[in-house]
């Protein structure tokens, strides 16, 4: 038996013309092909994917049919309504007969349960009339308000909008066939259907709920922003947007976290999702993204000095949000893996957590006498005379000073006055309740760490000789707060 892969590989070489299936033009073929031989296993694998919403038998299904029947058919063999009305225009009445020859017949809807009615697509009221004169039909049938479906899948996207109105005024529930894309075909790709049921039809396009979304990523809640764009990518017609934001949301989740194990699964989920949308989205916010994604598969592979700009971004973000003890503690770190990097970086092998000095200098001796006449200058009172065993933000930059090394002067740290400067900041952040102390980091002191930082890392990249402006790399780097 053919497998479902080997009859999608078959249905793309009808819809090319490369292999025949009976009479008429390739689309004719194609459609015929899928419902003879792929339908029944496009339904079983739909149901089990479909919205599991409990709802009433569906007494009347209404459907938007356009140019392709397949969605329409689809959706009557997942809801099974007892009967169906199908609404086109009048340029895609031949959808009519192929829908016709799936639903009607043979244990299915009897013939005076199918009913078909043209409609001018640009006409809402039109289609609230067509749709309104069924459903009072029914009411004195049944004697009671039947329970009915409107199917916005198929059809142009004003008969959608239009059939979700008359659903709104007619208290209707609406349903749609979403589908994985193809960027191959430019069309869904058979087998990844299901059926979502709407019971809001206010929802169909989402713009509030986008928008709520929106303010809690752009305040940087990234966590529950996810949550809700993965609600609204169940409910929403095109969620396009909602899972380009979703991917972004957990992207950015990851990053402020500090969770590098999941930064590539994030990283390739938001290039998939950017490329479904990118026409939706402005050329500057494209161009910031991928640079962002190019900057977080390199802190993904481990690389030290990304981590050192990662520390800067994300102090931006925690101080832009008020988070302010955060902001401190990743200012923090920037200052101390700058000046700590830039020592390492002066003898192979030498690590500042088990320092060995003779790597650094041949007269360790007049070293550690530089290092504690820096220290007294700048009003160190317990100083013995030794070099420190684990070097840390303030011994790293005092050491430099003391070796000569060009980044004091660069990151303006040159000079007693400009190290005591550094010392009250560490303080600062060694008082915080995120570090050895009980205090709390206020957004003046937050932001003059953030300056601090920014000047330290701009002069470690100096030392480096590399060629990009890291201030405005840093600026690139900052979370964009909009989904355009």
């Amino acid at each position: 038996m053919e497998s479902f892969e080997g009859k999608t590989a078959r249905l793309r070489r009808i819809e090319t013309g490369e292999e025949a299936y009976g009479p008429g033009d390739r689309k004719e073929q194609a459609t015929r092909f899928y419902l003879d031989q792929m339908l029944d296993e496009v339904v079983e694998r739909a149901l089990l994917h479909s919205s599991s919403r409990p709802h009433p038998p569906v007494r009347l299904l209404i459907s938007l049919a356009g140019f392709s029947p397949v969605t329409t058919v689809l959706v009557y063999r997942l809801l099974k309504p007892q009967r169906m009305l199908v609404v086109t225009s009048q340029n895609a009445r031949s959808s009519v007969d192929v829908i016709g020859a799936q639903v009607v017949g043979d244990g299915r809807l009897r013939y005076q349960d199918f009913r078909h009615a043209p409609v001018i697509p640009t006409d809402p009221l039109g289609i609230y009339r067509v749709v309104r004169s069924e459903l009072e039909e029914l009411e004195k049938l049944d004697e009671e308000k039947p329970y009915a479906v409107i199917d916005i899948t198929g059809g142009r996207k004003v008969m959608s909008a239009a059939a979700a109105l008359a659903a709104w005024q007619l208290g209707l529930d609406l349903c749609y066939i979403d589908s994985d894309y193809d960027p191959v075909r430019l069309r869904p790709l058979p087998g990844s259907d299901r059926l979502l049921l709407l019971d809001n039809p206010t929802a169909l396009f989402g713009e509030e709920s986008m928008s709520a979304a929106l303010e809690m990523f752009a305040s940087g809640a990234f966590e529950p922003a996810r949550q809700r764009y993965d609600e609204l990518c169940e409910i929403i017609v095109e969620p396009g947007r909602a899972r380009f934001m979703r991917a972004l949301s957990e992207l950015y989740r990851a990053w402020c976290d500090l969770d590098l194990t999941r930064l590539p699964q994030g990283v390739a989920a938001t290039e998939q999702a950017l490329r479904q949308i990118r026409h939706d989205v402005s050329v500057q916010t494209v161009r910031r993204l991928e640079r962002q994604l190019v900057f977080l598969r390199s802190l993904a592979e481990g690389d030290q000095d990304s981590l050192l700009i990662c520390f800067f971004v994300l102090g931006e973000h925690y101080r832009e949000v008020g988070r302010n003890d955060f902001a401190a503690l990743l200012y923090y770190r920037a200052i101390e893996g700058c000046l700590a990097g830039r020592l390492e970086r002066l003898a192979p092998g030498f690590r500042c957590e088990r320092p060995v000095y003779t790597l650094l200098t041949d007269d360790v001796e007049a070293l550690s006498a530089r290092h504690a006449g820096i220290l007294r200058t700048i009003g160190r009172k317990d100083v013995d005379g030794t070099l420190p065993p684990v070097i840390g933000l303030m011994s790293a930059a005092v050491l430099l000073t003391a070796l000569g090394d060009d980044l004091p002067r660069h990151a303006q740290l040159a000079g007693p006055k400009a190290l005591s400067h550094l010392n009250s900041l560490a303080t600062t952040r060694n008082r915080s309740v995120l570090a050895h102390g009980s205090a709390t980091v206020g957004p003046k002191e937050s932001q003059t760490l953030g300056v601090k930082a920014q000047a330290v890392l701009r002069g470690y990249w100096a030392t480096i000789d590399a060629q990009e402006d890291i201030v405005a790399l840093c600026t690139e780097l900052r979370f964009i707060r909009t989904d355009r």
